[in-house]
């Protein structure tokens, strides 16, 4: 992959944050990118709620408008799109936190320009993008106007969000690595030769971004109506056939039918959430009698009252080629995990400009009894290797405020 004008520095050319080490925030010709005195470390429950801050740091010209590389740790590679927004939000900054959610943060900022080199750092436990370096395009289509991109990632393609780049405009190349830490758990040696040299590769300023749930995670839709074996029961809903070969045409094809599907499944579920039945106009076909079926399943064991049937949607969604993670680590697995991200840090070759952090405790992603733990082992550890600030612990404002 060329990467001269993204990750790496074209012979001969600075980017922003060589020319800030080198000459300074004054020199002519050079972006005048500021310096925390301290790397400051935001702390969130929700990982979205991550990005007003890093927007705040590139307000404040301590990160440049494009181009940071953005160090991702986490169980989840949460690169999804928000489905249905304009790709012009991005530019909107308090309309775009409103239309985030977990697993959609990134690429929006991608799109935008913040960020043109993705680095995912995953536990051996998490398999929804597999070891690798890729490079796609990331743009606006054409058709109806939101933001989707070229990978034939499948998943990318599951969740209909692939479009042939001519299908694109205002495209931008995105260029992203991932990277498995923490393979002493299954008994292999750690890649830290390949992770030296990918780090050292990478110019642009980094924002150092971990998910604890990285170091042990649940899948929390598990124990989601479990009494009547929910989860179970929408994989087989929710399945579907993948596509017929790697061809554009094909994935295009298949995009258009998984499209189809979930949103028949959506309108079915939002009827059952509004009306409490199953929709009269529908085709009894299989999937909807396999619906039906979940629904009196589910009412065998729970009040209607009590049953979130968007929910019930929403698991469904997880349910692709792989499910989600779920290792609920012991300590010693947490050890290793430790010790590995120990390392990772020590192989960074210059700081990064900020560090964010997210609990994901609150909708049982980091399990409740060891989130504390984790939170304070990870920050400890950080501020072992790096000149660190105080954290700035806006979970605990939120829940002041509840």
């Amino acid at each position: 992959m060329d990467r001269s004008m993204y990750g790496k520095v074209v012979p001969g050319t600075l980017n922003p944050f060589e020319c800030t080490i080198r000459h300074g925030t004054e020199a002519p010709g050079c972006p005048k990118l500021k310096r925390h005195p301290k790397i400051p470390i935001y702390v969130v429950e929700y990982h979205h709620e991550v990005i007003p801050f890093i927007y705040r740091n590139i307000g404040s010209k301590h990160l440049p408008l494009e181009g940071s590389i953005f160090i991702h740790f986490d169980s989840h590679p949460d690169m999804l799109i928000p489905k249905n927004m304009s790709a012009d939000t991005v530019y909107e900054k308090e309309k775009l936190f409103e239309e985030l959610s977990i697993e959609n943060w990134m690429l929006p900022a991608a799109h935008a320009g913040h960020f043109n080199q993705l680095l995912w750092v995953k536990p051996p436990w998490a398999h929804q993008i597999e070891t690798s370096s890729s490079s796609f395009k990331i743009g606006k289509d054409k058709n109806n106007g939101t933001i989707r991109v070229t990978s034939k990632e499948s998943y990318f393609i599951y969740e209909c969000l692939y479009k042939k780049e001519e299908d694109l405009e205002h495209a931008r190349s995105v260029f992203l690595d991932v990277i498995t830490l923490g393979k002493k758990l299954s008994g292999e040696e750690e890649d830290y030769g390949k992770i030296r040299k990918l780090l050292w590769d990478y110019s642009y300023p980094m924002i150092l971004d971990i998910d604890l749930d990285f170091f042990s995670t649940s899948n929390p839709f598990l124990k989601i109506y479990e009494n009547a074996d929910m989860y179970k029961q929408v994989k087989e809903i929710f399945k579907f056939s993948p596509p017929k070969s790697g061809s554009e045409e094909d994935i295009s094809n298949f995009t258009v039918q998984r499209e189809n599907q979930l949103n028949r499944l959506e309108s079915i579920f939002k009827h059952i959430q509004e009306h409490k039945a199953m929709p009269d106009g529908e085709l009894k076909d299989d999937t909807y009698e396999k619906v039906s079926k979940l629904r009196e399943s589910i009412l065998e064991h729970y009040e209607e009252k009590d049953v979130d049937w968007e929910l019930v949607f929403d698991a469904g969604c997880t349910c692709d080629d792989s499910d989600l993670p779920h290792h609920v680590s012991s300590p010693e697995d947490l050890n290793i995990m430790f010790d590995s991200f120990k390392t990772f840090l020590e192989l960074m070759p210059r700081d990064p400009i900020i560090v964010t952090i997210s609990r994901s405790t609150e909708d049982d992603y980091t399990p409740g009894e060891d989130v504390d733990m984790i939170e304070e082992k990870v920050i400890g550890l950080l501020q072992e290797r790096f000149v660190c600030d105080s954290p700035v612990l806006s979970y605990e404002k939120q829940s002041d405020h509840q």
